[in-house]
């Protein structure tokens, strides 16, 4: 499995669309923004994307998705010269992650991605498959029996997408998902994510590199922006974490699986990490 997707499988990606709705005419929606990454996709018809920064407004037509990794004040409006005839179909949603690493993927992201239904010559590696995108504009339009998941799960795609085009374009000059196509971190990184039990070191993980101790510690946190040890234990309580709510192993299981040797100091790292006592996670 190549890096990337040995990546996201730990991630745990969902995405959930929470919003569909047809506008005619001039209106306008208002992002209502949690603190999650969220895409707006347009479905049918077009609309103009406007931001609070001040930036020029971006025209989307039917098949382009816009993506926020990151909060920003934005709205959709209909184009000046709307048809009041003509509807514009738009689904939102979220994509959530199951994993503390999460933070540090999404901080390696631009703040905005735009793909194109459409791309230009001089962008062509913005584009998302027009198959994946007809797919979900036509559960959209057809709104048929589990049409909420199987766009749900064909939002997935989206991300995935968006993930490449950063890779393939370089755009991305720091953080994680630059680490991952690193010649050397890229292998340290797919070690890990394939057996983060195993009893890793600094040194360790530097000879996957094939790297000194020290050039391999100082590359990693400049590139991925934590420390290789905290890369390792954050994987490894994310597998403790989805262990508790998905077997229902013990809190003592579970700390053995995120490499504590007891089980209070894992309770007050997990906690620490996810907000809640591992009890609280624990499926009955």
């Amino acid at each position: 499995m190549d890096e990337l997707s040995e990546l996201m499988r730990h991630l745990r990606l969902q995405t959930r669309v929470f919003h569909r709705t047809a506008h005619c005419g001039q209106w306008t929606l208002d992002a209502e923004y949690e603190r999650k990454a969220m895409f707006h996709l347009v479905a049918g018809g077009s609309c103009v994307l406007r931001t609070a920064d001040g930036t020029a407004d971006v025209a989307l037509q039917a098949g382009d998705a816009v993506l926020f990794i990151r909060p920003q004040d934005h709205c959709l409006i209909a184009p000046r010269d709307a048809d009041d005839t003509v509807a514009t179909l738009l689904l939102c949603g979220y994509f959530e992650f199951d994993s503390p690493l999460a933070e540090v993927l999404l901080a390696s992201l631009p703040a905005q991605m735009l793909l194109r239904h459409h791309p230009t010559p001089e962008d062509m590696a913005s584009g998302a498959p027009a198959a994946l995108l007809q797919l979900i504009i036509a559960e959209a339009e057809q709104n048929g029996p589990g049409a909420m998941l199987l766009m749900d799960k064909l939002s997935d795609a989206l991300f995935m997408y968006a993930l490449r085009q950063c890779v393939t374009s370089g755009t991305v000059e720091r953080g994680l998902l630059s680490a991952i196509s690193d010649p050397c971190l890229g292998a340290s990184l797919l070690a890990v994510h394939h057996d983060p039990q195993h009893p890793w070191t600094v040194a360790a993980l530097a000879d996957t590199a094939h790297l000194s101790r020290a050039a391999f510690a100082r590359r990693f946190v400049q590139a991925v922006g934590v420390t290789p040890m905290d890369y390792v234990t954050g994987l490894r309580m994310q597998q403790a974490q989805s262990a508790l709510a998905e077997r229902g192993v013990s809190v003592a299981e579970a700390a053995v699986i995120a490499g504590y040797a007891t089980e209070a100091a894992f309770s007050r790292a997990f906690k620490r990490i996810h907000g809640r006592s591992p009890g609280a996670s624990r499926s009955s």
